[in-house]
C-alpha cells in the first residue's frame, strides 16, 4: 500500500493534486550534482573518457542566502510579554528558529515548505473521550517539498494536507484534513512493510489551521495545471542554463591552473640514474630527478639533438575567468532577487555585497515582498500554538488578539543597526519618537510593556515633558495620569491629588506624587 493510496482513502477517495515535476531537478541543483551535467563524457580521439564537473554550490547559496536575508537571529515575534514568556519555551523546546532558518531554505530552494504543529503525549479514552493532559505537550516540525502531499487547494491557498516522513523501518503519514463542522481533524498513520500498523485521529475542535505553507513570493510560470502555481516555484529555478554557464566557467578555471601548470620534459639522458664514487671508491648509483616530483616529465628517447631539458610554462588565463563568473554570477544575482551584483568571485573567494542597500534597491522590494507571505505564517504559528497549548496541555498561555501580534524582521541590510538606533535616540530627545516606540523597536516589547517600563524607568522625564499642558489646562487631570501612570491602581486619588493641588496653585508640586503616592500602591 503505497503513501498516496492511505491518503485519497483518508480523504475518501478524493484525486490528489498533482505534485510539481521539477522539483527532483530543482533538488539535484541544490545538491550541486545533476546528472548529465556534472557527470559527464568526453571523447579524446581515443576512448570515452568520465569525468567529474567541479561546482560552486549557487542553487545552495542563494537559498542559504535568501534565508539568512529573512529569518535569522533578529527575527522577533512580539506579542505581551506574559504570554510571550510561556510561548517562546515551546518555541526553545522545539528548537524553531533553527528549524524555521533551515526550513524556509529548503523552501526557497524546491517552490515549497509547511511548519506544522501537533500534540503529542495526549491520551484520550476511546469510550469517555476524557484527555489526559498531564504529560502532553506541543510539538512544532518542518517538511519540504519532499515530504509534502497536497490534498485540497481553496482559493489559491492549501486547506488540506499531509506529512509524510520515511523512518528507518517504517512510514509516518500525518493527514490534516477538514470534517464537515468546517473543523482540522489530524490524522496518524503508521506503515510498516506496506502495511498500516496503527491508526489514530484527533479532533483540534477548531477551523483554526495546524499547518503553514512557507514558499517564495513569486508567480509560477512552470506551471502545467491549475494547482501548480500554489505549490510553489524554486527561487532560482528561471536560472538553471545560468547555474550551468556558472559551474562550466568555475570548473574551466580550476582546470586552467591544472592544465597551466609549470612542466620540465626531461631526455632519458637527463633523466636515468648516474654513478657517484664516494671517498672510500664504493660506486652508487643515484637519480638525478625525484620522479614523485610532478614538475618533470620524462620524455622516451631521441637522437634529435634537443636540449635534455625543455621548458614547457603555461601562460594562465586568470583574469579572464574572474570576469567571466563574475559576470554569471550578476546575471544569477539578479535573476534570484538579489540585486544586480550580490555575488562576487575575487579570484580567491566568493563574497557577498556588505553595502548598506537603499530601500528603492531591487533587494529591498523583494526582501519585504516574501516577508507578506512569511509574516502570515508567523501570525497564524502564534495564534495556533497558543490555542493547542491551552486547549490540550497544562500549560496555559494568556490570549493573544491578532492587533498585539507584531512580527520584526531584520532590516540592517537596508541601514545599519547603530546608525539607525542612534538616529531614533536622537528622535526621542527632539520628541519626534516617544520612549515606549524606542523601546517597542530596539528591546522586542509589546506596547503595554515598553508603556510599564517608561512609567518605571522614565517617570520623572515623563513628567516633566507633560507638567507643563496641565499647568497650562492644555491636559485634564485624567489625561495625565493615564498617560504618565497608565498602569496606577490609585488612579482616582491621583487624579483628586492633581485637582486639588490645581485649585490651590497653578505651580504644581510634583514631588508627593513622584516619590509617594504612586510607589505605595503601584
Amino acid at each position: 500500500m503505497d503513501v498516496r493510496t492511505v491518503i485519497a482513502g483518508l480523504t475518501g477517495g478524493k484525486v490528489l493534486p498533482k505534485k510539481s515535476m521539477y522539483t527532483d531537478i530543482w533538488l539535484s541543483w541544490y545538491r550541486g550534482d545533476v546528472l548529465g551535467f556534472h557527470n559527464y563524457r568526453i571523447y579524446n580521439g581515443d576512448s570515452h573518457l568520465e569525468l567529474r564537473r567541479k561546482t560552486l554550490q549557487m542553487a545552495k547559496q542563494v537559498s542559504e542566502t535568501w534565508s539568512n536575508l529573512l529569518f535569522n537571529e533578529k527575527c522577533n515575534i512580539v506579542i505581551p510579554e506574559k504570554s510571550k514568556i510561556l510561548f517562546d519555551d515551546i518555541l526553545y523546546k522545539n528548537n524553531f528558529w533553527a528549524k524555521a532558518n533551515e526550513g524556509i531554505e529548503y523552501s526557497f530552494a524546491l517552490g515549497l515548505g509547511a511548519i506544522y504543529v501537533n500534540v503529542k503525549n495526549l491520551f484520550i479514552g476511546d469510550k469517555s473521550q476524557i484527555m489526559k493532559t498531564d504529560k502532553a505537550y506541543v510539538s512544532i516540525d518542518f517538511a519540504d517539498a519532499i515530504k509534502i502531499v497536497p490534498i485540497t487547494v481553496e482559493n489559491k491557498t492549501i486547506t488540506e494536507c499531509a506529512f509524510v516522513s520515511e523512518n528507518t523501518d517504517s512510514t509516518s503519514i500525518v493527514v490534516h484534513l477538514k470534517n464537515e463542522a468546517g473543523n482540522y481533524v489530524i490524522h496518524n498513520v503508521l506503515l510498516k512493510e506496506d502495511k498500516i500498523f496503527d491508526e489514530s485521529e484527533f479532533d483540534t475542535k477548531s477551523d483554526l489551521a495546524w499547518f503553514y505553507i512557507i514558499r517564495p513570493n513569486i508567480a509560477n510560470n512552470l506551471k502545467t495545471n491549475l494547482t501548480d502555481n500554489e505549490l510553489g516555484i524554486s527561487i532560482f529555478a528561471n536560472s538553471i542554463d545560468t547555474l550551468k554557464a556558472i559551474d562550466t566557467k568555475y570548473d574551466g578555471f580550476d582546470l586552467e591552473y591544472t592544465l597551466g601548470r609549470k612542466r620540465l620534459f626531461l631526455s632519458s639522458e637527463a633523466w636515468n640514474f648516474k654513478s657517484v664514487t664516494d671517498s672510500d671508491g664504493n660506486v652508487t648509483k643515484v637519480r638525478v630527478f625525484d620522479p614523485y616530483d610532478q614538475l618533470f616529465y620524462h620524455l622516451p628517447d631521441n637522437a634529435d639533438g634537443k636540449p635534455l631539458v625543455t621548458d614547457k610554462s603555461g601562460v594562465l588565463r586568470h583574469e579572464s575567468y574572474v570576469a567571466g563568473l563574475n559576470s554569471e554570477l550578476g546575471l544569477l544575482s539578479m535573476k534570484c532577487g538579489l540585486g544586480e551584483s550580490f555575488y562576487k568571485f575575487n579570484g580567491v573567494a566568493l563574497a557577498t555585497a556588505t553595502q548598506v542597500m537603499s530601500e528603492n534597491s531591487s533587494l529591498f522590494r523583494n526582501i519585504k515582498k516574501h516577508e507578506i507571505l512569511l509574516e502570515q505564517v508567523l501570525r497564524g504559528i502564534v495564534k495556533t500554538v497558543i490555542y493547542a497549548s491551552n486547549t490540550f496541555t497544562k500549560n496555559l498561555i494568556p490570549e493573544v488578539a491578532n492587533k498585539d501580534i507584531k512580527i520584526q524582521f531584520d532590516d540592517s541590510i537596508i541601514e545599519d543597526t547603530e546608525t539607525e538606533m542612534a538616529r531614533d535616540r536622537l528622535d526621542v530627545t527632539a520628541g519626534i519618537m516617544d520612549k515606549h516606540e524606542y523601546r517597542m523597536k530596539w528591546y522586542g516589547e509589546d506596547d503595554k510593556t515598553a508603556k510599564q517600563n517608561i512609567s518605571t524607568y522614565f517617570l520623572y522625564d515623563v513628567l516633566a515633558k507633560y507638567s507643563p499642558a496641565l499647568q497650562q489646562g492644555l491636559m485634564t487631570p485624567e489625561q495625565f495620569v493615564d498617560v504618565c501612570y497608565p498602569e496606577a491602581k490609585n488612579r482616582d486619588e491621583l487624579i483628586a491629588y492633581i485637582a486639588e493641588y490645581l485649585e490651590k496653585s497653578p505651580e504644581l508640586d510634583m514631588s508627593p506624587i513622584y516619590d509617594g503616592i504612586e510607589s505605595d500602591e503601584n
